[in-house]
């Protein structure tokens, strides 16, 4: 959970310091690199995630991983210039990109597929609440120290981390990667990070310019290639024929719609309080934060009801509640209290946390214990895609709603533009998510005698 909070952390906490990251480094453009050199880092790291942590066991990869990411965090923070910034960034990415999908394989494997949705709640509370934190700590850390800070403070936390997961991280019995697939990571490297680059440059680069159209075909291309190289491949990178399971393919494509409606209330929402409102970022963290903390209540329960009931009903009624929320972020106006803002957010968080414990654990559970890196992975690589598409969809709609008109009354109604469209999303993944299978599915015997140990155990 704490590599996790490092990693996700340092998605969110740069966002609100850019302005003040220029100035520091006199930098009078391109300090949107900053945010996007870490994203690259982390789409060119994650296609290979799942064989090196079979290949080499989760624990070392892990730890690895951690190693990097605190070390470039220290080199980011003594950056001169701006080059210097976006290089270490674009290595931050990379070193930390294992953390997640490996760390949730871990997670995975040391407990029981009775207890996945319970664990995978706990772990998943990390990654869901530090987005919505991240404002409100980089706002404070800028202001009351520097924008160094921002990466420093990984330095003191990789270390106590990469100590104590050298004494209690479990180390994996068998490793079964077989030799490396390099046509397929160069395929997906390429692939995914040129289509993540277009995908999220195109509303500033123009969607008809030669960069985005060159980015978002290569990519696209490359990442078609990838597919039918892995499928045809003895050994492949990835093993994607796992998306013959239902449940898992499903909640692949859940997420993919799902994360329209969270870009929206992440990013939209925020630039609507300080853009059209004047909040300021620590302002608008504050508001955040009972949506946070709401989240992390409802995540609980999720969890629970998932090793219950299975994951399909908490599903369901948590993007019930997600979509009456979004919707009703589509009809704020500027007159709108700040209560009501909060409280819509509540809502919104109490859905979120019951549906994504489930979505995390559907199919990935059913899976035998070999493919849990794999999956993980590729669970991972859906989020960045459907970010990156988010990003683009979403901007889309501001800059075609929003035109030559910047009166605050037309901002505003782009921004709700965005809520309606992300409503949109969350109402067809509901559709998606009514065909997932019902029940909690059947245990194996493997799984009945680690629920045996554990009850010997106290547990």
């Amino acid at each position: 959970m704490a590599g996790t909070v490092m990693v996700v952390l340092d998605t969110t906490i740069v966002n609100v310091a850019l302005t003040a990251i220029g100035e520091g480094l006199h930098a009078s453009s391109g300090i949107e690199w900053v945010v996007t050199a870490y994203l690259l880092g982390v789409c060119a790291s994650q296609p290979a995630c799942g064989w090196a942590a079979d290949r080499f066991g989760r624990k070392e990869v892990y730890l690895a991983s951690l190693v990097a990411f605190t070390a470039t965090s220290l080199l980011a923070s003594m950056a001169s210039n701006l080059p210097e910034l976006v290089v270490a960034r674009a290595l931050q990415g990379f070193g930390g990109g294992a953390l997640l999908p490996v760390g949730m394989a871990i997670c995975l494997d040391v407990f029981p597929r009775s207890q996945h949705g319970r664990a995978i709640a706990m772990w998943g509370t990390s990654a869901m609440v530090v987005p919505a934190l991240g404002p409100t700590f980089g706002g404070w850390l800028v202001t009351a120290v520097s924008w160094n800070w921002l990466f420093r403070i990984n330095v003191p936390i990789g270390v106590v981390c990469v100590i104590l997961g050298i004494r209690l991280l479990p180390r994996t019995t068998t490793k079964i990667g077989g030799r490396l697939d390099s046509a397929g990571l160069v395929l997906g490297i390429v692939g995914l990070s040129l289509t993540v680059l277009g995908l999220s440059q195109g509303n500033s680069w123009g969607w008809g310019s030669a960069a985005t159209i060159v980015c978002v075909g290569v990519g696209v291309g490359s990442s078609w290639w990838f597919v039918g190289h892995e499928l045809a491949a003895r050994q492949p990178l990835l093993d994607l024929r796992m998306l013959s399971h239902r449940a898992f393919r499903l909640t692949l494509i859940i997420v993919l719609f799902v994360k329209i409606s969270e870009f929206g209330r992440l990013v939209y929402l925020a630039l609507d309080l300080t853009g059209v409102r004047g909040y300021t970022p620590l302002r608008v963290g504050l508001i955040f934060m009972p949506a946070a903390l709401c989240t992390a209540f409802s995540m609980q329960v999720g969890g629970r009801m998932t090793d219950r009931l299975g994951p399909r009903l908490p599903i369901l009624t948590g993007l019930t509640v997600v979509l009456v929320a979004t919707a009703s972020l589509g009809f704020l106006g500027l007159s709108t209290p700040e209560w009501l803002i909060v409280a819509i957010l509540c809502v919104q968080g109490l859905g979120t946390g019951l549906t994504n414990a489930p979505v995390m654990v559907a199919g990935i559970s059913q899976l035998p214990k070999e493919k849990l890196s794999q999956a993980s992975a590729l669970r991972t690589l859906t989020n960045q895609v459907a970010g990156a598409i988010a990003v683009a969809v979403l901007g889309a709609v501001v800059a075609i709603r929003i035109g030559t008109d910047t009166s605050s009354a037309n901002v505003q109604a782009a921004y709700n533009a965005v809520f309606i469209v992300g409503a949109v999303g969350v109402a067809i993944g509901w559709v998606v998510a009514y065909r997932l299978p019902r029940g909690v599915p059947d245990l194996s015997e493997d799984d009945f005698e680690e629920a045996a140990v554990l009850a010997l155990a106290g547990e």
